[in-house]
């Protein structure tokens, strides 16, 4: 495991400033104004106002100062001030001749912001969500439209497979999201919640800003703020951790890494998995921030090397294959934000990926290494209250090369993809309770003939302060994914064209999001052979269409120290893809899935109870013996997750967590033989878990000068 739990509990970033400053926000007639964007002009000291119109934050700016106050639809703020300022501050906003009452567009949006309106879950729901083990990915599975495979472990979206969601840190692309792993053996995302201010993940229609893309968009985003000094060590039943931050001025560097085992754990609790080498990971990340008087860089970089070997079972072999793996999969990225003043930003950065990848299978040796780099600049500007565009120009290269040894046989094959895109999106006010947004991306490719064009739009209009509803429109393209691409790189555009519809409201701890989608696809990619190879034909004369609807339920003040969600997803995806003969559900897809999640606080206990139960119904596969094509179906299955943390004292947390509770036996599918035996029939084996459970225990421990502070504060 890597340090995800340790952030779970441990990090408290507070800053320390020489001042406080506080103050109210409200209307001429004294009305508070929920949301208010309050700061000092050329810092990064600010704050936004909770549903009274109060605010607060530190800083340790000294002297005459401009602090400014904004809210969408109404004149800027700004008044002199002498700091420190010892006195409660009034502002007053005035109204606007086209006001906006806090509308925002829902559709295909789901924020995980550690706060703000319509966020329906923050870092710390990601990391104490039993089930989740710190893993973002199993922690979004929770959400509506989103699914993950249980013998994959990668998001899918909306009837899509996992190649469709891109992930992005910072507004800059991560190629490799994902952990290496066996087949059949969940990959866990690579980046820790606890690291991110929050996730923004769409489940469709998202911004012009982002492309190659046909489902969907998870968008990761680190504090632009300078860290305070602290230390923090863990140690868990897999592994052990250490994080440390320093912090020298307007610099701050955190870093944290973990090493993790699975062999002694493999000695106590025993996985279906026939270990040559017990599964062994190094990994880090590094977060390096520098706050200048009207800009910020951001410096995040991230490594992980995982070693592994055992034997796998195969279906056409009488005897488990060995099979042996080495991975280095290391990120960086740099970002640079800069106000440039009369109400123009820039942004700008790159980032650069490189994986390498060595599998032995068998007398089969498959290495393959994979270069990645990403360009981007933005401008953005605020004409009025009621218009902010954004312009920008980005450049992805990705060069993938795969090589093939068996015995005398060697070749190599992949490709070198090299896009350039251009987007622009505006965002205005049409009415006081409505909003559009109209985007365009166009992007070319050194691989793909066609340049492609692609509109976006969407609209909310608040019934009331607490309702919302919206509508989003969107064309989307896509390269082929690499394990297709790298055989023909000729491969054409994919296509998707997004529908969707979102009712959303929330109210004193009620939130209730309802959402209704229609999905086209278009160009998916065919090939004539069993599993795709080298030497098999790809064209791109596959379609395919999903219908469904989500619903998503979050109660946090019903009950004190309680708070639970219900999410529910229907879809209903037919796909003409791969070897299909036909168009048919995909094997990957759940038509039902449903999660309730809850949370308890025991104050006299000094522990949180967490129970996630989630059931998911049956997926399609296809039986050779029958003469229907993917006529098969698995049962559906029920798992329950728990974990309990316990305040050991004030910075000390224990951690407990154990998965699939109740010992469901799901199949996810099953593998045929690729010829039939002398009785004409195709044997198979079923595809399970490795392991009926996972249990975790872990002790993690912060040092920082203020010895009270942590995350259970905010439980």
């Amino acid at each position: 495991m890597k340090l995800l739990l340790t952030l779970l509990f441990l990090s408290t970033s507070t800053i320390f400033a020489q001042s406080i400053l506080k103050g109210r926000v409200v209307e001429k007639n004294g009305k508070p104004i929920y949301l208010a964007n309050v700061y000092i002009e050329g810092t990064y000291d600010g704050s936004t106002t909770d549903s009274l119109g109060n605010f607060t934050f530190e800083t340790n700016e000294r002297g005459a100062k401009t602090i400014k106050a904004s809210v969408v639809g109404r004149p800027l703020y700004s008044k002199p001030i002498e700091l420190p300022y010892k006195e409660l501050l009034i502002i007053q906003l005035q109204g606007s001749e086209n006001r906006l009452q806090e509308v925002s567009i829902q559709a295909g949006a789901l924020q995980a912001n550690s706060s703000g309106k319509n966020t329906v879950m923050s870092p710390l729901d990601i990391v104490t969500t039993a089930g989740s083990m710190g893993n973002i990915i199993s922690a979004l599975a929770t959400l509506p439209g989103a699914q993950v495979a249980g013998e994959n472990g990668r998001l899918m979206v909306h009837g899509g497979d996992a190649s469709e969601t891109q992930t992005y840190i910072n507004g800059i692309r991560v190629a490799q999201p994902y952990t290496a792993t066996p087949n059949e053996v969940p990959v866990r995302g690579r980046f820790s919640p606890m690291l991110f201010k929050g996730v923004n993940f769409s489940t469709g229609g998202y911004s012009a800003e982002f492309g190659n893309a046909l489902s969907s968009i998870l968008a990761l985003s680190t504090e632009n703020t300078i860290e305070q000094p602290e230390t923090e060590v863990s140690l868990s039943s897999v592994g052990l951790g250490l994080g440390h931050t320093l912090q020298w001025g307007k610099n701050s560097l955190t870093f944290n890494s973990s090493y993790t085992n699975l062999k002694p754990y493999s000695k106590i609790i025993t996985p279906d998995i026939r270990w040559t080498k017990p599964y062994e990971n190094a990994s880090g990340e590094l977060i390096y921030r520098h706050q200048f008087k009207k800009g910020f860089l951001n410096i995040y970089g991230a490594y992980n090397f995982e070693n592994m070997g055992l034997y796998q079972s195969d279906i056409n072999y009488e005897e488990p294959i060995p099979l042996k793996k080495k991975s280095n999969n290391n990120y960086a990225n740099i970002t640079y934000s800069q106000d440039l003043g009369n109400r123009w930003a820039f942004h700008s950065g790159v980032g650069i990926g490189y994986l390498r990848d060595k599998l032995h299978y068998s007398d089969i040796y498959l290495p393959n290494d994979e270069k990645s780099l990403h360009l981007k600049g933005t401008i953005r500007k605020t004409w009025k209250n009621s218009i902010k565009s954004i312009w920008g120009i980005e450049y992805f290269d990705n060069n993938y090369k795969e090589e093939y040894h068996r015995q005398e046989l060697a070749y190599s094959y992949g490709y070198h993809s090299k896009m350039t895109a251009l987007f622009t999106e505006t965002t205005f006010g049409l009415l006081p309770n409505l909003i559009g947004k109209i985007g365009l991306r166009g992007t070319t490719s050194n691989l793909q003939s066609k340049k492609t064009i692609e509109p976006r739009a969407s609209l909310g209009y608040a019934l009331n302060k607490y309702t919302q509803l919206s509508l989003a429109y969107g064309t989307f393209h896509q390269q082929a994914p690499s394990s297709l691409l790298k055989y023909d790189p000729q491969l054409g555009w994919l296509a998707a064209k997004h529908y969707i519809a979102n009712y959303f409201y929330e109210k004193s701890g009620h939130l209730l999001r309802l959402e209704a989608y229609h999905k086209t696809y278009d160009n998916l990619i065919k090939y004539n052979s069993q599993t795709a190879g080298y030497d098999s034909q790809y064209d791109n004369n596959g379609n395919g269409k999903v219908k469904g609807f989500d619903v998503f339920y979050k109660n946090t003040g019903s009950v004190k120290n309680l708070q639970y969600w219900i999410s529910y997803s229907y879809t209903d995806s037919k796909r003409d893809e791969a070897n299909y003969p036909h168009t048919v559900t995909p094997s990957y897809v759940y038509k039902h899935s449903l999660f309730i999640v809850g949370k308890y606080w025991f104050a006299s206990l000094r522990s949180q109870l967490s129970l996630t139960n989630s059931i998911v119904s049956g997926r399609n596969y296809n039986d050779p013996n029958q003469t229907t094509f993917m006529n098969g179906h698995t049962k559906g299955y029920n798992n329950l997750s728990m974990s309990w943390s316990f305040l050991y004292s004030q910075q000390k947390i224990i951690h407990f967590s154990v998965s699939n509770v109740l010992g469901a036996s799901p199949i996810y599918g099953y593998q045929y033989a690729d010829r039939p035996n002398t009785q004409d029939i195709y044997d198979r084996r079923p595809i399970v878990p490795t392991a009926k459970r996972f249990v975790f225990l872990g002790y993690f421990w912060t040092i920082s000068k203020n010895e009270k502070n942590n995350q259970l504060d905010n439980l």
